[in-house]
């Protein structure tokens, strides 16, 4: 069983993320930790993720704040590009959860 989830789902990369990370990885609220996957991640150091995916929404981390935006994959904005942000016209906000 225990193979079927590895292979199956987000857990194993989301745990060592969450592991690896210490305070710097989460996973959206909106997500779980056996669907969101970070589809880019930081460059520099730090473990974190600047956009992500899972199966109904897109993330992508503010440049300018302590929050993240999400936006439904089935959406109705016009030419809709998951890589360009500006262009999310019905993007919702949401804080980043704070470290303990």
């Amino acid at each position: 069983m225990m193979v079927v989830l590895m292979l199956t789902t987000r857990l194993p990369q989301n745990a060592w993320g969450l592991l690896e990370g210490r305070r710097s990885y989460f996973i959206p609220a909106e997500s779980s930790i056996w669907t969101f996957r970070a589809d880019v991640d930081n460059a520099g150091s730090g473990s974190f993720w600047l956009r992500g995916s899972d199966r109904t929404r897109y993330y992508a981390l503010s440049e300018t704040g302590w929050e993240y935006f999400h936006i439904e994959k089935e959406n109705g904005c016009e030419r809709f590009d998951p890589d360009d942000i500006a262009i999310w016209c019905e993007r919702r906000k949401a804080p980043i959860p704070l470290p303990n």
